[in-house]
């Protein structure tokens, strides 16, 4: 195994290390991703951009709300509302 820089760790989550030829590791449970040195940059924009997004306030009071919606079944809303 090539020898590795820890850049970030997460005690049970994962890290995220460089190997000497530039290569950026992330290491999670489940999933491993490897990018250059260029892709890192344009993914950490990315999960920032994402985070931001996130964080800001969302329209409503951001719980999940039942939707029901009837399928097509030859009748149309006015007779599915009177049964």
């Amino acid at each position: 195994m090539e020898d590795q820089t820890i850049l970030a760790t997460s005690e049970n989550f994962g890290t995220v290390s460089v190997c000497h030829g530039g290569v950026v590791h992330i290491n999670l449970p489940h999933c491993s991703l490897k990018f250059l040195p260029s892709d890192f940059a344009k993914f950490c924009e990315l999960i920032a951009n994402a985070r931001m997004k996130f964080d800001a306030p969302r329209r409503g009071d951001g719980k999940p709300r039942l939707q029901i919606v009837p399928t097509d079944n030859g009748q149309n809303s006015a007779s599915n509302d009177e049964q």
